[in-house]
Formats: structure tokens, C-alpha cells, sequence
């Protein structure tokens, strides 16, 4: 009985590698918390900037379309702007124009594949070349611009190119 209770005593049990593995864990678990945190905090930053780059081109259309006073007696100048939100999926679309005089509709953000905004677009111009068939409508779009998809700069340029076929008062800017 003796001999038993010094070998329960004598058992020695090595705890260095579970502590290292538990040590390792650890490191791994804090570093995958800070990539994450450094990864939120980068897409909020350039969620922010391409909201701020969407309103300063907006601005600046605005400011070129202001810039224009009289001329809009006999040129109208129309200019969409196209951008997405950081997640892609929401597209908008702004109308700005020379005329001062008319009221320019809200366009329906573009959500997936969608085209309910596509039409709104095509129609508000559609009925604006018919009522000013005396002036000449000159149409633009923030092409090359890095805030707008493929996908809604060539649906946009075939609604360009449709109207400019329709009306013979309404050009493409090139």
C-alpha cells in the first residue's frame, strides 16, 4: 500500500507544451482581432471617401451647369452622374440641367439588374426633347470616371445614342 502512494506522489506531469499550444492559440486569436478591426476600419474610410468623391463630382457638375447663364436660351445642357455605393449593389443617378425653369425628377436608385431608373432617365429626356424641340439638348455623362460601373455608363450611352437618333435637337457630348 506503502509503494502506491509514493508512485501517486512521484507522478510528474509536464505541462510545457499544453501552455505553449495554449500561448500559440492566443497569438493567433489577438492578431486574426486586429486584421479584422484593421480591415473594418478600411472599408468604413473608403466607404466615406467615395461618398465625399460622389458629392464633389456632383458639386462640380452643379457648378458647370450653373456657369452657363444665358446660353440656356438656346442650348440646354444636360449631365447625368452615375456612382455606386462602397457595397455595389446600389447604384444612383443624378440629373443636373441648365434650365433652371424645370424641375428635375428624382431617378430611382439602380438596385441588381434593375432598370426602373433606366427608364425614368430615358423618359424625363424623352419628354424634354419633344417640349423643346427649338433648342439644342446636349447630353453628358461622367464617363471615365472610376465612380461609375460598365454596366450603367453603357446602358446609359445606349439611351444616349437612342435619343440621338429619335430627336434631332438632342446631341452626345463626346
Amino acid at each position: 500500500m506503502r509503494k502506491r502512494n509514493d508512485a501517486k506522489r512521484n507522478v510528474l506531469i509536464d505541462l510545457t507544451s499544453l501552455l505553449d499550444v495554449v500561448f500559440i492559440v492566443l497569438l493567433v486569436v489577438v492578431c486574426q482581432l486586429q486584421n479584422t478591426k484593421q480591415n473594418n476600419d478600411q472599408a468604413v474610410l473608403e466607404a466615406n471617401e467615395a461618398q465625399e468623391s460622389a458629392e464633389a463630382a456632383k458639386r462640380m457638375y452643379e457648378d458647370q451647369a450653373d456657369s452657363l447663364g444665358n446660353i440656356s436660351d438656346y442650348i440646354i445642357f444636360i449631365s447625368i452622374n452615375s456612382h455606386y455605393e462602397a457595397n455595389l449593389t446600389t447604384r444612383h443617378i443624378n440629373l443636373l440641367c441648365s434650365d433652371k425653369e424645370i424641375t428635375i425628377p428624382e431617378i430611382s436608385d439602380l438596385k441588381g439588374t434593375e432598370v426602373e431608373g433606366y427608364t425614368e432617365l430615358r423618359s424625363f429626356i424623352q419628354g424634354y426633347a419633344a417640349e423643346n424641340s427649338s433648342r439644342t439638348i446636349v447630353l453628358s455623362l461622367n464617363e471615365n470616371d472610376e465612380k461609375i460601373l460598365y454596366r450603367d455608363e453603357k446602358a446609359i450611352k445606349n439611351i444616349f445614342n437612342d435619343l440621338c437618333a429619335a430627336y434631332s435637337n438632342v446631341k452626345q457630348k463626346d
